[in-house]
């Protein structure tokens, strides 16, 4: 994502139209335009009006996520999680739970497919449905 889809994706999780954006960050709502357009080199007064009304890092405005790590794009999600108000904090700490736990789960399942593959001779069939958890029916 460039600098344009950033200040576009920011103001829009605010729920900002252009006039506002450029109300609380003191800019021009054609300069808004033009920057959502990719348009001009802003000068770093014009970013720093734009992180403060924002709220956010120089890295969520900046950061172009074609060129970062996985790592630098969730920082960036969860910083924008963080902007949610407390009900949907909630929400998202639940889910990304229910992921982790998912994907342990995936993991652990297929390290231990991984194992069985091991374990059973080449000429017996391994079943394609995962060993049952602890506490699952068979």
């Amino acid at each position: 994502m460039s600098l344009a889809e950033n200040i576009k994706r920011l103001r829009k999780d605010k729920g900002w139209t252009q006039n506002e954006l450029g109300e609380y960050a003191g800019l021009r709502v054609a300069h808004i335009s033009e920057l959502e357009k990719g348009k001009g080199d802003p000068k770093l007064s014009t970013l720093y009006k734009l992180m403060e009304a924002f709220g956010c890092s120089p890295d969520s405005l900046l950061m172009d996520s074609d060129k970062v790590t996985t790592d630098a794009l969730l920082k960036q999600a969860l910083e924008r999680a963080m902007a949610l108000d407390e009900e949907h904090k909630r929400v998202v700490i639940h889910n990304l739970d229910m992921y982790c736990i998912a994907a342990g789960i995936i993991h652990q399942t297929n390290s231990q497919r991984s194992l069985l593959r091991f374990l059973i001779p080449p000429h017996q069939p391994v079943l394609n449905r995962p060993p049952s958890l602890p506490g699952e029916a068979a």
